[in-house]
């Protein structure tokens, strides 16, 4: 290949080409450069933060966790701080943990504000209760057609028997004796219900 055929070797002309932009554009090729390390050092910061708040987070939850079986008032406060300053994961723990010991002891002067939190609630079993005991706050305060639509979106959420059974005193509440009398006959020839739920709906039977 004599010099005339190498001066037009397109490869070569391509090279030439490159290293004269990269030479005319220095500044401009060090300000990218500049770009990429700032947003890797950027990126590299937010995950460290994002994994520091999930241990700090953990820890909190863990020592909530802990002190909520010894002593609930203590539990409940903490539980409630993980949930103002936790991440999605424990917040997640602390919602169900708090939705399980209200329900279990039909305490619905909370639902609210554990509603209005803003938490994402993935479990539909945990939604299901706390619709639930949105429920019982509409019937304690008499506002049973509100009622209503929370426990019909319980069940929407996960079935329940139990959620059933309120359902049918709301209704009786409200006046609306044939619904509740034709849920009651429900819950009693369902085989699923617990004898506890059936000792209830037959007292609520003989009152309708």
């Amino acid at each position: 290949m004599d010099k005339q055929e190498l001066r037009q070797d397109p490869i070569r002309e391509k090279i030439i080409g490159s290293l004269s932009y990269l030479e005319n554009n220095r500044n401009a090729l060090f300000g990218v450069l500049a770009a990429i390390v700032l947003i890797i050092g950027v990126s590299g910061y937010y995950s460290s933060s994002s994994k520091a708040l999930q241990v700090e987070s953990a820890s909190d939850l863990g020592v909530a966790l802990i002190t909520f079986t010894n002593d609930k008032d203590s539990g409940l406060m903490l539980l409630s701080k993980v949930l103002d300053e936790g991440d999605d994961a424990s917040k997640q723990v602390a919602m169900a943990t708090l939705v399980n010991h209200y329900y279990s002891n039909d305490q619905f002067f909370e639902v609210d504000s554990l509603m209005n939190l803003g938490v994402k609630i993935t479990d539909n079993v945990i939604s299901s209760k706390l619709l639930s005991l949105r429920g019982d706050m509409r019937a304690n305060d008499g506002d049973y057609e509100l009622a209503l639509d929370a426990y019909s979106s319980s069940i929407d959420e996960y079935p329940s028997i139990e959620v059933e059974l309120k359902m049918a005193n709301a209704y009786h509440q409200s006046g609306d004796i044939d619904k509740a009398r034709q849920m009651v006959d429900a819950i009693l020839a369902n085989d699923k219900a617990s004898n506890t739920l059936k000792t209830k709906s037959s007292t609520l039977r003989a009152k309708l």
